[in-house]
């Protein structure tokens, strides 16, 4: 703490330095708290931080596991045994995508439920508790069951993949293929989209600054606060998805009942 406000001094010193060779009332008027960098863990910000990067790990392991759930069926021809002890395979397909859905969801759900009092524990001995107030966790369960739910239809998402190419390799491979080019490919051709890429769709539905209070949030000026609170809402983030998993999903579903799975 205290070389973390021997630096704010300093930078406040540079900075009234500065001002001084400028305009009378150009400049803004900044106490040395402006530019002090709290160095403690501070749970009511960087406890969604370390969810979110928890979350996006979860969901790029959903999305494998996804994929040798149905994949791996296949390979290693359960299929025609699950196919015989059901002969609706519409059910059978959708019973199979749902227990994937769910067992990536519940794990998120249990991941959350460790995480959080291992994060207060720090908080409580190597940093502050400031800020988790009631509506900090509020904000802090909704984004727990949005991750949740993105990181199911993730898995889903993946095991349709593996049900539509029956073979694991050739699903990894397009799921890989995805995750490497298709980021490139959107922000070089069409950058309107880039929001709506996976990567982008995580950061908007585990993204806690839409619900966070505007006195909460780090934003300076009216414009930071503007841009940091308008940007895709967990809808619009729901509905991209949906985007990737409804024509997978159809695809795999339609080829699992019409086609000979012998």
């Amino acid at each position: 703490m205290s070389a973390a406000w021997n630096a704010a001094e300093e930078a406040h010193r540079r900075y009234a330095e500065e001002a001084a060779r400028r305009p009378a009332g150009s400049v803004e008027q900044l106490s040395p708290r402006y530019f002090f960098d709290d160095p403690r863990y501070q749970m009511a910000k960087a406890s969604f931080v370390d969810l979110r990067a928890v979350c996006s790990g979860l969901a790029l392991g959903a999305l494998v596991f996804g994929i040798h759930s149905g994949g791996g069926d296949w390979s290693s021809r359960v299929v025609l045994t699950l196919a015989s002890a059901e002969p609706r395979r519409l059910r059978l397909f959708a019973v199979r995508g749902a227990l994937t859905a769910a067992v990536a969801a519940v794990v998120t759900l249990l991941t959350a439920l460790l995480l959080v009092p291992l994060l207060l524990a720090v908080a409580r001995h190597r940093g502050t508790l400031a800020g988790t107030d009631a509506h900090y966790w509020q904000v802090l369960a909704v984004i727990v069951v949005r991750a949740a739910a993105f990181v199911g239809a993730v898995a889903l998402l993946g095991h349709a993949l593996g049900m539509l190419t029956r073979s694991l390799v050739p699903a990894l491979g397009c799921a890989l293929a995805y995750l490497v080019a298709a980021e490139r490919l959107v922000q070089d051709y069409a950058p309107s989209l880039t929001e709506f890429h996976l990567s982008g769709i995580a950061f908007a539905v585990l993204n806690e600054q839409l619900l966070m209070s505007r006195d909460k949030t780090d934003c300076v000026g009216e414009i930071a606060c503007l841009t940091m609170r308008e940007g895709t809402t967990a809808t619009e983030a729901f509905l991209g998805l949906a985007c990737y998993v409804v024509p997978v999903v159809a695809l795999a579903a339609t080829r699992f009942v019409r086609r000979d799975i012998t």
